[in-house]
């Protein structure tokens, strides 16, 4: 528990942020305000700052002062974080340079009122802090606010496809106002951002990524310049956004570059891409996206990526807008160089190309990035096994181990060891290898490497440097397990940019999405009518009355049913060969994702049996520790 001197100061820097933003907020005029929402967003924040400052307002005992501010300031904070975030969504070309000025500021001061680490500077005592409390509709919630009768206003494509910061802004604004307005539906989805503008975002940003190497060089020198790397965000935008608003934006002193794997479990995997797109376009020298293991055609039809585009589109749209995705992975670099010293790829190391052939001794040869930049990149991975293919294969899904050497793993990529790391980095005259790929769910069976519970791992210390994992996705949930891990990206500045920085974070409150809003009970049948409606035949149509089920009676307690969840990916028996008809491949499809949603329970439970089996070991040891201790006394 913090001492009562620091709480004094946490406290009073909070007051003074409350003070700072109710007076640039009082400078803003408004009567060039463009919308009744625009305008009650300020009021209601000017409220909310002035309230937090008012030390009056609290009509407390001396002694209950600091319980009461905290809870206030608690309030100011999520609001002002809720209020930041429907503001970059509004348009300013109405206001003049003066007001614009003045709303930049003030949403820079409200943003520190987000950040606990606000450190501002001191503030006179305003004048007008005794004005009458205004009457204001104020959210103190938590996620669950209906927020139905938000208007959101579409957004165009620019003239001559020129993209600004305040368009690309509007966009993440737009799609953060729109997650919460429609957390359930997505009907409304095109009205906001129209087919014409994301297809004119894929392409346009296609065309830039085509142009690139397969290993991109990051060249940063400058004292002041420094470079953001970012892991796995597997469709979480709130986390992309999170990380925008902690470590700033792309400008032309910081860069930053993508790992890979946008799209995959989270709610938002189309507008995480959107928006890292957007980014490419506006600053093709200083964002930089990496293909992951999620941007391939077998991946992405695993993971619902298809379903989600139709979901926004319609079926028509939505197929046509994910066909373009596809290419688009297609040309994403594959991995990038920092300053000469840092190298950052997906998933890892990868075999020769020059030969597949072995050492005599079976060993494999390592591949160099000379080899990495001859290979024809824009193809299709995962579904044949001919060398260029296999390459990507190892680029995009090898992990490391604590074993010696390069052997082939059990999937697509390679296992290699930190003997091979050392090569690596020898070879290449680099320092630092930051690899993506792997999250807690990942590491949860693999004891010998690091848990990725806080966001990264150091896996392999060699003479040359060190290999990290690094893992953007917070709080990854997996079937009916929350692993309640922190996400993180790494942090590099001069001179060396080797000795990276690790930020890690939580993204809490996040509105709920369709699949959280299923009900459990209903979730089994709304199953089997997906599956039996995709192509009009089911198990019926066989004369099979009582098909499978995703529920199971416990025995032990027949009244306690067992819900199933789909699981997120299936690899085993799919994808069905084409030459399977209907009904049956419907109905194959259906039991080869239920035989892997039993599959994952088991290991789930058997996790959480070794999970509390640890604990009473370590419990027992303790408390064995303890007795010795009594007895000897």
């Amino acid at each position: 528990m913090p001492s009562p001197e620091i709480s004094k100061r946490v406290l009073d820097a909070k007051l003074e942020a409350c003070k700072f933003a109710f007076l640039k907020l009082s400078a803003v005029k408004t009567t060039k305000m463009k919308s009744y929402k625009q305008l009650r967003t300020l009021l209601m924040m000017k409220e909310i700052s002035r309230r937090g400052a008012d030390r009056d307002f609290l009509k407390d005992p001396e002694n209950s002062v600091t319980r009461i501010l905290c809870s206030v300031l608690k309030q100011v904070v999520s609001n002002a974080d809720r209020s930041l975030k429907s503001l970059r969504g509004f348009h300013y070309e109405t206001l003049d340079d003066q007001e614009r000025g003045n709303v930049n500021r003030m949403i820079a001061s409200v943003q520190g009122m987000c950040s606990r680490k606000y450190e501002p500077e001191t503030v006179d005592q305003l004048d007008d802090m005794t004005a009458e409390p205004m009457e204001m509709e104020i959210y103190l919630g938590n996620g669950d606010a209906d927020f139905s009768d938000i208007v959101l206003e579409p957004i165009s494509w620019p003239q001559e496809s020129q993209l600004t910061p305040e368009w690309v802004e509007s966009l993440m604004g737009l799609l953060n106002q729109f997650t919460w307005k429609n957390s359930v539906s997505s009907s409304e989805f095109p009205s906001t951002l129209p087919y014409s503008v994301a297809v004119s975002l894929v392409d346009c940003a296609a065309r830039v990524l085509d142009k690139e190497a397969n290993c991109v060089r990051v060249n940063c020198c400058g004292e002041s310049s420094r470079v953001v790397v970012v892991g796995d965000l597997h469709g979480q935008l709130h986390d992309l956004l999170k990380i925008f608003d902690q470590s700033g934006r792309p400008s032309q002193n910081q860069w930053f570059v993508f790992n890979g794997n946008y799209i995959g479990r989270g709610s938002w995997s189309l507008e995480v891409f959107l928006v890292l797109l957007a980014w490419k376009i506006l600053m093709p020298e200083r964002v930089f996206l990496l293909r992951g293991s999620s941007e391939t055609r077998v991946s992405a039809e695993e993971l619902g990526f298809l379903k989600e585009s139709c979901e926004r589109y319609g079926d028509e749209q939505g197929t046509a807008l994910y066909s373009k995705c596809i290419d688009c992975f297609k040309a994403l670099p594959l991995a990038s160089v920092i300053s000469d010293s840092v190298y950052t790829t997906h998933g890892g190391l990868f075999q020769s190309s020059s030969s597949r052939v072995a050492h005599e001794d079976g060993t494999l040869l390592l591949g160099s990035l000379e080899e990495l930049d001859k290979v024809e990149r824009r193809r299709q991975v995962g579904e044949n096994d001919d060398d260029g293919n296999v390459t990507l294969n190892h680029v995009l899904w090898s992990c490391p181990w604590m074993a010696d050497g390069l052997s082939e793993s059990n999937y697509k990529g390679l296992l290699w060891g930190a003997d091979c790391t050392e090569i690596f980095l020898k070879q290449s005259k680099l320092k630092v290898i930051i690899r993506s790929h792997e999250g807690p769910d990942a590491r949860s069976d693999r004891e010998d490497m690091g848990n990725m519970l806080c966001g990264y791992s150091v896996d392999h210390e060699v003479e040359s440097g060190k290999l990290y994992t690094i893992f953007s996705a917070s709080n990854l949930s997996q079937g009916s397990r929350n692993y309640e891990n922190e996400g993180s990206y790494a942090v590099l500045e001069p001179p060396s940019f080797s000795e990276p920085k690790f930020v890690s974070y939580t993204v809490e409150n996040i509105p709920r999405s369709l699949h959280q809003n299923v009900s459990v009970g209903s979730s089994s049948t709304q199953q089997q009518i997906i599956w039996e409606n995709r192509t009009e035949h089911g198990f019926a149509s066989m004369g099979i009355s009582n098909p499978p089920s995703w529920t199971v009676s416990l025995p032990s307690e027949p009244s306690q049913i067992l819900q199933l969840q789909e699981p997120p990916q299936v690899f085993e028996g799919l994808p069905l060969p084409d030459t399977i008809e209907e009904p049956h491949k419907s109905n194959y499809d259906y039991l080869f994702r239920l035989i892997s949603a039993l599959k994952q329970e088991v290991q789930i439970r058997d996790t959480r049996e070794k999970e509390l089996m640890d604990h009473l070991t370590k419990t027992k040891a303790t408390l064995e520790v303890i007795s010795q201790m009594s007895s000897s006394l």
